[in-house]
């Protein structure tokens, strides 16, 4: 698909999206704007999370160990 196609169908999306906020009321406006910041936290912890465990296994990997034979 045509990237610039993409970028303006998300833009409209975004706009009507937009839109329709500014005609909820002011009680369920707040509540979608609540859910918003606790969906934005909720996503910004997993990406925090993800990083770290991905950080943590490439530590894991680089980690060696000395290792005792018995050759009797």
């Amino acid at each position: 698909m045509n990237k610039e196609f993409i970028k303006k169908m998300i833009k409209a999306e975004t706009l009507k999206y937009e839109a329709i906020k500014e005609i909820l009321p002011d009680k369920v406006r707040k509540r979608v704007d609540d859910i918003e910041k606790e969906a934005f936290s909720l996503i910004k912890d997993i990406a925090i999370y993800m990083i770290q465990e991905e950080k943590d296994e490439k530590e894991d990997k680089k980690i060696t160990k000395k290792v005792e034979v018995d050759f009797s």
